[in-house]
This record gives C-alpha cells, structure tokens and sequence, in this order.
C-alpha cells in the first residue's frame, strides 16, 4: 500500500535536521543515488545524439545487401 503526504519544506528540513548523523549519511546517499541515475541517463543521451550516422549510401549498401541475403535464404 502506498501512502502520499506533503509536507511543508520548512518542517521538512526540521525533520532532517534532527536526523543522527548515520541517518544522514543514508539519506545523503540515497539522494546522491538519485543523481547518479540522473547524469548517467543525461551521458546515455548525448552520447545516442553525438553518436556515428550512416550516409545515404551506406544505407543504400545496407538495403542492397539485405535484399541479397533475402534472396538467397529463399533460394536454398
């Protein structure tokens, strides 16, 4: 069962304050987590859009060589 509840940012903080300092490091960590997958996807990202592209005639290969192999599956 899930349970939303918003809470005030100032009472919040309040609460993370009074946190020990173990309980801190955890959620300091687990928001770090956060951010990792955050950047890692952003990487991800720039990487596919600055990633090598086909010319129109290495594609024209492609599709010539794709047709060939079709044609000799049916073949044999």
């Amino acid at each position: 069962m899930e349970m939303k509840v918003q809470v005030p940012f100032q009472q919040l903080l309040t609460v993370v304050k009074t946190l020990s300092p173990s309980q801190k490091a955890k959620l300091r960590a687990e928001l770090n987590d956060d951010q990792v997958d955050i950047v890692e996807q952003s990487n991800f990202i720039e990487y596919l859009l600055n990633g090598p592209v086909y010319s129109c005639e290495e594609i024209q290969i492609i599709e010539e060589n794709r047709k060939s192999i079709s044609e000799w599956r049916t073949k044999s």
